[in-house]
């Protein structure tokens, strides 16, 4: 089960957290101490020479549970309100990590005209660029406190694949609540496979993301073979890990288990997927 993906050979990487990994599912605190795990992760990156963009999930989370009404929070109107609370919680629990370890920070807040308006994408992207280059760690979250149906990305596991596709990321992490991508649910049947390595997205690939172990939660499976596609398009290798334990990012480069999503190259033109 080991990783092909060679994060220290990346110049430019892309992280996305998920919601469950940044804050507590059942009392919506941020996970402090988690945090500056990554954060050490992320600083001894940067010490090699690497640059790295960290996608955020968390503030409706965050922010619900501060109003104290979950459900009510979740509907139209109500769903904004809590990310605009819960994105100021996360933003300081990262300024702080990063302060502490000498690092600047920079929130960036997108929506898909950010990303798709010919105008507005060059622009998205000097700002990511101009932050790294002054040593300061982009944290990309959607903007959620306006967003609607036709302005959304609709999920930051894509989103996170629209930025490693705008600024060129050779690397693409998402960091979840589960290994990677299984050939079923190893919840119900303990005889289920890691798929290790993935060079195409097939139907059959498809079929298994949608009896995935994550597809409840707001992205799901479905959504990261959706972002593995946006970014093997645009020649970025993608990793589905597990998250939840301490320094995540070395526990990939040490061989930990995930899923790794290969782009294909000129002298690589088979399409499969192996289940190792």
């Amino acid at each position: 089960m080991t990783s092909t993906v060679q994060l220290s050979s990346a110049r430019r990487l892309v992280v996305k957290i998920g919601s469950a990994l940044i804050a507590d599912p059942e009392t919506g605190d941020i996970r402090d101490s988690w945090l500056d795990t990554l954060i050490d992760d992320v600083g001894r990156f940067f010490a090699r020479g690497q640059q790295v963009i960290i996608v955020t999930s968390g503030a409706v989370a965050v922010g619900s549970h501060h109003i104290g009404k979950l459900d009510r929070c979740l509907q139209i109107g109500g769903k904004h309100a809590a990310a605009a609370i819960g994105q100021v919680h996360i933003m300081r629990a990262y300024e702080q990590s990063l302060a502490r370890r000498g690092f600047g920070v920079g929130q960036v807040l997108l929506s898909s005209e950010d990303i798709d308006d010919q105008h507005r994408h060059p622009n998205t992207k000097r700002t990511l660029r101009q932050l790294l280059q002054i040593g300061a760690v982009p944290v990309v979250n959607e903007n959620d406190t306006t967003a609607t149906s036709d302005i959304c990305v609709g999920d930051n596991d894509r989103l996170a694949a629209r930025v490693a596709q705008m600024v060129g990321a050779n690397v693409l992490i998402l960091l979840s609540n589960v290994d990677g991508l299984f050939t079923e649910d190893p919840h119900r049947n303990p005889l289920a496979r890691l798929v290790t390595e993935v060079r195409c997205i097939t139907p059959e690939l498809e079929a298994m993301a949608a009896h995935s172990p994550a597809r409840h939660s707001s992205g799901g499976m479905i959504t990261k073979l959706m972002a593995a596609k946006i970014a093997m398009d645009a020649g970025c290798e993608m990793v589905i890990a597990k998250g939840t334990k301490s320094y995540p990012l070395t526990a990939i480069e040490s061989g930990g288990p995930s899923t790794c999503f290969i782009p294909l190259t000129e002298d690589r033109d088979t399409c499969d997927a192996s289940a190792n």
